[in-house]
């Protein structure tokens, strides 16, 4: 029995494997919508201003109640000034039963019903909001992913560089072994081949670096590994067309217009409230001293109302007349902050597309220059370090394409999140 228990200890205490989660960019955003907490949190602001719509809207309903009593009580006639001679003051206690149904109704109230189309415009509002937090994850996502993606590729580069150093390796040992070389040009090469298989460690680190944060924006386990399927940047839209495309999509401003529509309709909604409104009043009552005794009355009112002397009223409408005023700067600010961010996102697209065309005749180049200086060497005119300068050069080259494209393609995606293109990436994670 005990050699039961540890073994069942023992196959408990064994790790469970990882599980390889293989992701496309549109479904690393759809977890990470799902699970976030930014656009968790933005859910639950719109689903609050739906709820105070809704609010808005049944003060305008019918209000209605409904109650039961049952009561023994006495009265002390004198109270209202009456005497009965040969009667004590006190009449009772006797009891009583009432039912009463009550009901009320707004028939025109034009202070609430502005109050109401503005709760409609935050609603809409906290909806805009909402996409632009999705927005934002979207971006934030692509980051992580194209992070991901270029560790991936950097090590991809590195075991390479460790595979073309071990042919070096042993090339420089068989020519010291025939003769021809010298025992200097193996300790360059081991040398290099201890620097690559360094490189690979450091890439194989920021490899699960970017991983980790990947999945823990996503809400993933982060004890899974990754398998990331290629993704392409988005399209670059014309320059002078990105600017009206983010004026025309990014949901920051239709947020703000709805805000900005809201605070008119609470300026309005503010001075409505010295307009005269009108309801209406029913009150039925079903009583008596005995279940077999009850009589019903009721009261039905038609109710103007006409305030004359409300202080408040003047401070409500200066203070609606503030948050609109406000609502309105950040709008112009917010549009001038949505075209600087296009702009300086085309800059960055071109700059990135300028850098690895560079790097990519760059890459070119070194891999000429290899070549040539390892034809010098084999033909017994070049040197060791000819080669092995020529071989640091060729794989900083290969850095830094590998560097460009991935900003390259980090460009194009703020570039979509600024003109708001990005919410494709959103629609097709849905």
């Amino acid at each position: 029995m005990p050699r039961r228990v540890a073994a069942l200890l023992l196959i408990l205490a064994i790790p469970a494997e990882a599980e390889t989660l293989r992701l496309t960019l549109p479904e690393a955003v759809r977890l990470a919508l799902s699970t976030g907490t930014q656009a968790a949190l933005a859910r639950s602001a719109e689903e609050r201003a739906a709820v105070a719509r809704r609010e808005a809207f049944g003060s305008l309903l019918p209000q209605v109640d409904a109650r039961l009593l049952r009561y023994s009580q006495s009265i002390n006639l004198a109270t209202f000034g009456f005497e009965i001679p040969g009667q004590p003051p006190v009449v009772g206690p006797f009891n009583v039963t009432d039912a009463q149904l009550a009901a009320a109704m707004q028939v025109f109230n034009l202070a609430t019903l502005r109050h109401l189309q503005s709760l409609r415009q935050a609603e809409s509002a906290s909806r805009y909001d909402l996409e632009a937090a999705q927005n934002d994850v979207a971006a934030a996502v692509a980051r992580l992913y194209l992070m991901a993606q270029r560790a991936a590729t950097q090590v991809g580069s590195r075991q390479a560089d460790i595979a073309l150093f071990e042919r070096l390796l042993k090339s420089a040992q068989d020519e010291f072994a025939a003769g021809t070389g010298t025992r200097l040009d193996v300790a360059q090469a081991n040398v290099q081949l201890a620097r690559a298989r360094q490189a690979l460690l450091v890439a194989q680190n920021d490899e699960q670096n970017a991983k980790l944060a990947l999945l823990n924006a996503i809400g993933a386990n982060e004890a899974d590994d990754v398998a990331l399927a290629a993704t392409a940047a988005p399209p670059t839209p014309p320059p002078g067309d990105a600017v009206a495309r983010a004026r025309a999509q990014r949901p920051e401003l239709k947020e703000l217009a709805a805000r900005e529509a809201a605070a008119r309709l609470g300026v309005e909604a503010a001075r409505a409230r010295r307009l005269p409104s009108v309801s209406f009043d029913y009150l039925g009552d079903l009583s008596g001293n005995k279940t077999n005794d009850l009589r019903y009355s009721r009261r039905i009112a038609g109710i103007v109302a006409v305030p004359l002397l409300h202080a408040d009223i003047d401070a409500n409408v200066a203070r609606a007349k503030i948050e609109e005023h406000d609502v309105e700067i950040q709008n112009a600010q917010r549009q001038r902050d949505i075209e600087q961010d296009v702009r300086r996102a085309t800059l960055n697209v071109e700059s990135a597309n300028a850098r690895t065309a560079v790097a990519e005749e760059n890459v070119r180049v070194a891999e000429e220059a290899l070549t040539v200086a390892r034809d010098r060497r084999a033909a017994g005119y070049g040197s060791p370090v000819e080669v092995d300068r020529a071989q640091d050069a060729y794989r900083q080259a290969r850095e830094d394409l590998i560097a460009a494209r991935a900003d390259a393609a980090a460009a194009a995606f703020d570039l979509a999140h600024a003109t708001g293109d990005i919410r494709r990436v959103v629609e097709a994670s849905q």
